[in-house]
Protein backbone atom coordinates (compact mmCIF):
# COMPACT_ATOMS: atom_id res chain seq x y z
CA UNK A 1 0.00 0.00 0.00
CA UNK A 2 1.24 3.31 -0.90
CA UNK A 3 1.20 6.47 1.23
CA UNK A 4 0.85 8.62 -1.84
CA UNK A 5 -2.44 10.48 -1.93
CA UNK A 6 -5.04 9.43 -4.37
CA UNK A 7 -4.93 12.34 -6.86
CA UNK A 8 -8.47 11.63 -7.96
CA UNK A 9 -10.09 11.87 -4.54
CA UNK A 10 -7.82 13.60 -2.11
CA UNK A 11 -8.11 17.34 -1.54
CA UNK A 12 -4.86 18.91 -2.68
CA UNK A 13 -2.91 20.67 -0.04
CA UNK A 14 -2.26 24.40 -0.53
CA UNK A 15 1.29 25.55 -0.45
CA UNK A 16 2.46 27.71 2.41
CA UNK A 17 2.47 30.71 0.07
CA UNK A 18 -1.11 30.07 -0.92
CA UNK A 19 -2.15 29.71 2.71
CA UNK A 20 -0.62 33.11 3.51
CA UNK A 21 -2.22 34.93 0.48
CA UNK A 22 -4.43 37.87 1.70
CA UNK A 23 -8.14 37.69 0.87
CA UNK A 24 -7.99 40.76 -1.31
CA UNK A 25 -5.62 39.01 -3.69
CA UNK A 26 -8.11 36.26 -4.29
CA UNK A 27 -9.24 36.02 -7.93
CA UNK A 28 -12.87 35.89 -6.77
CA UNK A 29 -12.42 39.13 -4.83
CA UNK A 30 -11.03 40.88 -7.92
CA UNK A 31 -13.89 39.67 -10.10
CA UNK A 32 -16.47 40.89 -7.59
CA UNK A 33 -14.68 44.24 -7.29
CA UNK A 34 -14.64 44.75 -11.05
CA UNK A 35 -18.36 43.98 -11.28
CA UNK A 36 -19.14 46.49 -8.50
CA UNK A 37 -17.11 49.25 -10.18
CA UNK A 38 -18.79 48.56 -13.52
CA UNK A 39 -22.21 48.78 -11.86
CA UNK A 40 -21.38 52.10 -10.19
CA UNK A 41 -20.08 53.57 -13.45
CA UNK A 42 -23.23 52.45 -15.27
CA UNK A 43 -25.45 54.12 -12.66
CA UNK A 44 -23.41 57.35 -12.85
CA UNK A 45 -23.63 57.48 -16.64
CA UNK A 46 -27.36 56.79 -16.53
CA UNK A 47 -28.02 59.53 -13.99
CA UNK A 48 -25.82 61.94 -15.87
CA UNK A 49 -27.67 61.17 -19.08
CA UNK A 50 -31.00 61.82 -17.43
CA UNK A 51 -29.77 65.18 -16.16
CA UNK A 52 -28.50 66.18 -19.59
CA UNK A 53 -31.72 65.21 -21.32
CA UNK A 54 -33.73 67.03 -18.69
CA UNK A 55 -31.78 70.20 -19.38
CA UNK A 56 -32.04 69.91 -23.16
CA UNK A 57 -33.44 73.05 -24.70
CA UNK A 58 -32.96 75.11 -21.55
CA UNK A 59 -30.31 77.74 -21.22
CA UNK A 60 -29.83 81.38 -20.33
CA UNK A 61 -31.18 82.19 -23.81
CA UNK A 62 -34.70 81.06 -22.84
CA UNK A 63 -36.35 80.84 -19.45
CA UNK A 64 -39.73 80.45 -17.86
CA UNK A 65 -41.89 83.48 -18.61
CA UNK A 66 -45.57 84.33 -18.56
CA UNK A 67 -47.94 87.24 -18.84
CA UNK A 68 -50.17 88.30 -15.98
CA UNK A 69 -53.51 89.56 -17.21
CA UNK A 70 -55.44 89.25 -20.44
CA UNK A 71 -53.46 88.74 -23.67
CA UNK A 72 -53.72 91.31 -26.42
CA UNK A 73 -55.12 90.32 -29.82
CA UNK A 74 -52.70 89.75 -32.67
CA UNK A 75 -51.97 92.96 -34.53
CA UNK A 76 -53.60 92.20 -37.87
CA UNK A 77 -55.27 95.45 -38.85
CA UNK A 78 -58.42 94.75 -36.87
CA UNK A 79 -57.13 93.91 -33.40
CA UNK A 80 -55.14 97.03 -32.63
CA UNK A 81 -55.75 96.87 -28.84
CA UNK A 82 -55.22 100.63 -28.35
CA UNK A 83 -56.96 101.52 -25.09
CA UNK A 84 -56.73 97.99 -23.70
CA UNK A 85 -54.97 97.18 -20.46
CA UNK A 86 -51.52 95.77 -21.16
CA UNK A 87 -50.58 92.53 -19.42
CA UNK A 88 -47.74 92.49 -16.95
CA UNK A 89 -44.71 90.30 -17.57
CA UNK A 90 -43.15 87.78 -15.22
CA UNK A 91 -39.81 86.75 -16.69
CA UNK A 92 -36.06 86.49 -16.26
CA UNK A 93 -33.62 89.12 -17.42
CA UNK A 94 -30.48 88.22 -19.33
CA UNK A 95 -28.65 88.94 -16.08
CA UNK A 96 -30.55 86.06 -14.49
CA UNK A 97 -32.86 88.14 -12.27
CA UNK A 98 -36.52 87.19 -11.90
CA UNK A 99 -38.66 90.30 -12.33
CA UNK A 100 -42.25 91.40 -12.73
CA UNK A 101 -42.60 94.29 -15.17
CA UNK A 102 -45.63 96.52 -15.61
CA UNK A 103 -48.46 97.91 -13.54
CA UNK A 104 -46.19 100.16 -11.45
CA UNK A 105 -46.93 103.64 -12.83
CA UNK A 106 -44.05 103.63 -15.33
CA UNK A 107 -44.64 104.11 -19.05
CA UNK A 108 -42.80 101.60 -21.21
CA UNK A 109 -41.87 100.87 -24.76
CA UNK A 110 -41.54 97.12 -25.20
CA UNK A 111 -39.38 96.14 -28.16
CA UNK A 112 -39.64 92.51 -29.28
CA UNK A 113 -36.59 91.23 -31.15
CA UNK A 114 -35.36 87.87 -32.38
CA UNK A 115 -31.71 87.21 -33.12
CA UNK A 116 -32.24 85.68 -36.60
CA UNK A 117 -34.36 88.52 -38.04
CA UNK A 118 -32.42 90.75 -40.45
CA UNK A 119 -34.70 93.72 -39.69
CA UNK A 120 -34.08 93.28 -35.97
CA UNK A 121 -30.35 93.12 -36.66
CA UNK A 122 -30.62 96.44 -38.51
CA UNK A 123 -32.88 98.20 -36.02
CA UNK A 124 -31.30 97.16 -32.72
CA UNK A 125 -28.04 99.11 -33.28
CA UNK A 126 -29.97 102.25 -34.27
CA UNK A 127 -32.09 102.19 -31.12
CA UNK A 128 -29.02 101.32 -29.04
CA UNK A 129 -27.19 104.36 -30.40
CA UNK A 130 -30.20 106.62 -29.79
CA UNK A 131 -30.52 105.42 -26.19
CA UNK A 132 -26.82 106.09 -25.68
CA UNK A 133 -27.12 109.64 -26.97
CA UNK A 134 -30.49 110.68 -25.52
CA UNK A 135 -32.15 110.68 -22.13
CA UNK A 136 -35.57 109.13 -21.91
CA UNK A 137 -38.26 111.33 -20.36
CA UNK A 138 -38.84 110.91 -16.65
CA UNK A 139 -41.07 107.94 -15.92
CA UNK A 140 -40.44 106.28 -19.30
CA UNK A 141 -38.49 103.05 -19.84
CA UNK A 142 -37.49 100.99 -22.85
CA UNK A 143 -37.51 97.23 -22.35
CA UNK A 144 -36.29 94.70 -24.91
CA UNK A 145 -37.75 91.20 -25.10
CA UNK A 146 -35.62 88.46 -26.66
CA UNK A 147 -38.05 85.98 -28.15
CA UNK A 148 -38.49 83.22 -30.76
CA UNK A 149 -35.00 81.94 -30.00
CA UNK A 150 -33.75 79.23 -32.35
CA UNK A 151 -30.30 77.73 -31.85
CA UNK A 152 -30.25 76.44 -35.43
CA UNK A 153 -30.57 79.91 -36.97
CA UNK A 154 -28.09 82.73 -37.50
CA UNK A 155 -26.78 85.24 -34.98
CA UNK A 156 -27.20 82.82 -32.08
CA UNK A 157 -27.02 83.21 -29.11
CA UNK A 158 -29.08 86.37 -28.57
CA UNK A 159 -27.30 87.21 -25.32
CA UNK A 160 -24.04 87.64 -27.23
CA UNK A 161 -25.84 89.77 -29.82
CA UNK A 162 -27.30 92.17 -27.25
CA UNK A 163 -23.94 92.38 -25.49
CA UNK A 164 -22.08 92.97 -28.75
CA UNK A 165 -24.44 95.79 -29.70
CA UNK A 166 -24.16 97.33 -26.24
CA UNK A 167 -27.90 97.38 -25.53
CA UNK A 168 -28.18 99.64 -22.44
CA UNK A 169 -31.53 98.73 -20.88
CA UNK A 170 -33.27 95.67 -19.47
CA UNK A 171 -33.58 92.61 -21.71
CA UNK A 172 -36.26 90.11 -20.78
CA UNK A 173 -35.89 86.48 -21.86
CA UNK A 174 -38.99 84.87 -23.32
CA UNK A 175 -39.78 81.19 -22.86
CA UNK A 176 -39.16 78.66 -25.60
CA UNK A 177 -42.80 78.90 -26.75
CA UNK A 178 -42.71 82.74 -26.70
CA UNK A 179 -45.67 83.30 -24.33
CA UNK A 180 -44.73 86.95 -23.77
CA UNK A 181 -44.57 87.77 -27.48
CA UNK A 182 -47.84 85.97 -28.08
CA UNK A 183 -49.44 87.67 -25.08
CA UNK A 184 -48.67 91.10 -26.56
CA UNK A 185 -50.10 90.10 -29.94
CA UNK A 186 -46.84 90.01 -31.89
CA UNK A 187 -47.41 89.71 -35.62
CA UNK A 188 -43.99 90.45 -37.16
CA UNK A 189 -40.45 91.48 -36.20
CA UNK A 190 -39.41 93.92 -34.92
CA UNK A 191 -42.50 94.64 -32.82
CA UNK A 192 -43.14 97.56 -30.47
CA UNK A 193 -45.84 98.00 -27.86
CA UNK A 194 -46.15 101.38 -26.13
CA UNK A 195 -47.84 101.40 -22.72
CA UNK A 196 -48.57 104.54 -20.73
CA UNK A 197 -48.14 105.05 -16.98
CA UNK A 198 -51.68 103.80 -16.35
CA UNK A 199 -50.87 100.49 -18.02
CA UNK A 200 -52.92 101.25 -21.13
CA UNK A 201 -51.75 100.38 -24.64
CA UNK A 202 -51.33 103.56 -26.68
CA UNK A 203 -49.68 102.08 -29.78
CA UNK A 204 -48.39 98.89 -31.40
CA UNK A 205 -46.32 98.68 -34.52
CA UNK A 206 -44.62 95.95 -36.54
CA UNK A 207 -41.67 95.96 -38.92
CA UNK A 208 -38.37 97.79 -38.99
CA UNK A 209 -38.44 101.40 -37.82
CA UNK A 210 -36.21 104.28 -38.75
CA UNK A 211 -35.08 106.29 -35.78
CA UNK A 212 -37.60 109.07 -36.41
CA UNK A 213 -40.44 106.59 -36.07
CA UNK A 214 -38.95 105.29 -32.81
CA UNK A 215 -38.74 108.84 -31.50
CA UNK A 216 -42.42 109.28 -32.33
CA UNK A 217 -43.23 106.28 -30.14
CA UNK A 218 -41.27 107.82 -27.27
CA UNK A 219 -43.17 111.07 -27.73
CA UNK A 220 -46.46 109.24 -27.24
CA UNK A 221 -45.71 108.73 -23.55
CA UNK A 222 -43.55 111.77 -22.92
CA UNK A 223 -44.83 114.38 -20.44
CA UNK A 224 -47.15 116.80 -22.20
CA UNK A 225 -48.17 114.37 -24.92
CA UNK A 226 -51.84 113.88 -25.65
CA UNK A 227 -51.77 110.36 -24.20
CA UNK A 228 -49.62 111.01 -21.12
Amino acid sequence: MSNKPNLRTATPRRSAAEQRRPWWLSPITWVVGILVVAFVVTIAVTVGGDDDSGNAGTSSETAFAEILGSPLPVLDGTGNAVGAEAPRILAQTMNGDRVEVGGDGTARLYGFFTHWCSHCQAELPRVTAWLGENDLPDGVEVVAVSTSVDATRNNYPPSAWFEREGWPTTVLVDDVDSPVARGFGLSAFPFWVVVDADGTVVARTEGELEIEAFEALVDLVSPGSATS
